[in-house]
């Protein structure tokens, strides 16, 4: 392996602990798993398919297995981290998977929505917190068609079913919106039973609407700390991941400064949700509309990419998404897919040592609704690398893999960062950002040069926003409070507004840069 190309991994493998998954894999990889009946099929005469490509730019010694594209209402592009690597031992790279919603005109009859509401009514909303936050509300059902669904959840310790799960028409949209308007404020705050009522009428949405060519969505709003019922973050991931297995993608909006970013972000990822920091309330409607045009440009739902590792290679890591596994195969939900928007698949994987020659590491299908043509489909390929001897013909990293990886790195940052500065250790937390900016600085060096054709300037971008971001998130950390002297041991005084800003932004950051 070229010294550059095993420096720059060095430098990005070493500093992703924070923000990745890790598979443990029984060395040697696992035995094949049987391929699954295939339910999902690409029907749709003017989807494209290509296998290759890689020769442009990896040079005449990759595989033509180093790239794959496919697709239409979701186009699919996979890529390995490099086309050629050593046979001597076993090697590890990446593999990339880039999907992206079509934006081009709908065709066919607009999906249907079914959106849950949970608000929380405790007694810290009061004001105009909880008004902006009901007026919100009413927005999304005002922009929802005829024929959604639409249930409205409030809580606090308890939960109040305001609208059952119930089908828009011009008279049961005013109904909903009195009631909405109706909601009062109640006592402490019980957001797992929120979620879990608003699950509930999520499903029984689902079991009436007759139709398979719909999107589910939950919006979570809330401004506290959970004070009842669940309160951990695991939990909450949990319950996140079964909304998941359910189709539900679960946005989160947390309002001010007193919420708690870890639980409402873990909740989003896990979920394949977003994730808001809402500083000024007045802003609730415009956070409330942006999500609504996410669900009328909905392209497909029920996505997953499934991913079978090739003989003999080791599944490292799934970078910072959900995901679960079966002997060789990897399952990846993805959830919904809106016009122009774009998910990411990372994995880490470890290629065994052998002979020179073309080497398949994964084949990938990628399963969807298609919201568009009413279909069923799925978008398949293969990616691998030619095995070599000689070492110069070993490739670099793809620049479009480097800042992926990146991304992943500046999210973990932004985590730790927060962790750290929370229990008082605001100076390692400026260190942190700091060896994530060291990454970034390394990555910028090489990524665009190694670019596909016309993407360096996404490059180029994201490493300015990345750069941005921590810039803001070191500038942001001034030293908190001592601890009472007189108390040894004593945690921190409460971190000042400013800071508690700087925070809830670092959360909404790193969640939108992990996926």
């Amino acid at each position: 392996m070229k010294t550059q190309t095993l420096g720059l991994m060095a430098s990005l493998g070493m500093l992703l602990v924070g923000g990745a998954t890790y598979a443990v894999t029984p060395a040697g990889g696992f035995a094949a798993t049987p391929e699954p009946k295939v339910v999902a099929s690409n029907e749709d005469d003017d989807a494209e398919s290509k296998q290759g490509g890689g020769s442009s730019l990896f040079g005449d010694s990759s595989s033509s297995l180093t790239q794959f594209s496919s697709g239409k209402t979701v186009r699919v592009e996979g890529r390995v981290g490099q086309g050629a690597m050593l046979g001597t031992g076993p090697q590890e790279t990446f593999v990339m998977l880039e999907m992206k919603g079509d934006a081009g005109p709908g065709k066919g009859e607009a999906p249907r929505v079914n959106l849950s509401l949970v608000i929380d009514k405790s007694g810290s909303m009061r004001g105009s917190r909880f008004a902006n936050a009901l007026s919100a509300a009413q927005t999304a059902v005002e922009r929802l068609r005829d024929g959604d669904t639409v249930s409205v959840i409030a809580f606090d310790t308890k939960t109040e079913t305001v609208v059952p799960a119930t089908t828009i028409n011009p008279s049961s949209r005013s109904s909903a919106i009195q009631s909405i308007r109706n909601i009062q404020l109640g006592g402490d705050t019980c957001i797992s039973c929120g979620i879990e009522e608003g699950l509930v009428e999520i499903k029984r949405a689902q079991s009436f609407s007759g139709s398979d060519n719909g999107v589910d969505r939950m919006i979570l709003l809330s401004d506290g700390e959970p004070t009842s019922g669940v309160r951990d973050v695991s939990s909450f991931r949990t319950i996140a991941q079964r909304a998941m297995t359910q189709n539900v993608t679960v946005t989160t909006i947390g309002v001010d400064v007193d919420f708690n970013e870890n639980i409402m972000s873990a909740i989003a990822l896990a979920s394949n949700g977003r994730h808001y920091f809402v500083e000024n309330d007045r802003d609730l409607v415009r956070v409330f509309e942006s999500e609504a045009q996410t669900l009328e440009e909905s392209v497909a739902s029920d996505s997953v990419a499934e991913i079978e590792l090739g003989p003999g290679v080791e599944l490292v890591q799934v970078f910072d998404r959900t995901f679960s596994r079966s002997g060789s195969r990897v399952s990846v939900p993805l959830g919904a897919f809106s016009k122009g928007e774009t998910k990411t698949v990372l994995l880490k994987v470890r290629a065994p040592a052998g002979a020179d020659g073309d080497v398949e590491l994964v084949k990938v299908d990628v399963a969807y609704r298609d919201l568009i043509s009413g279909k069923d489909v799925k978008e398949s390929g293969k990616l691998g690398f030619a095995r070599v001897s000689d070492n110069a013909k070993v490739t670099d990293l793809d620049g479009l893999v480097v800042d992926r990886v990146q991304r992943s790195e500046t999210a973990a940052a932004l985590r730790d960062a927060n962790s750290l500065f929370v229990v008082g250790k605001a100076d390692e937390a400026r260190r942190r950002l700091a060896v994530a900016q060291e990454s970034l600085n390394k990555a910028k060096a090489t990524a665009p040069k190694r670019a596909p054709s016309g993407r360096a300037k996404d490059i180029n971008d994201s490493f300015d926003n990345q750069e941005a971001e921590l810039n803001r998130a070191s500038g942001g950390f001034a030293s908190p409070p001592p601890a009472d002297a007189a108390s040894p041991g004593a945690a921190p005084q409460p971190a000042p507004r400013q800071q508690k800003v700087e925070q809830k932004r670092n959360a909404e950051s790193a969640t939108k840069l992990a996926l």
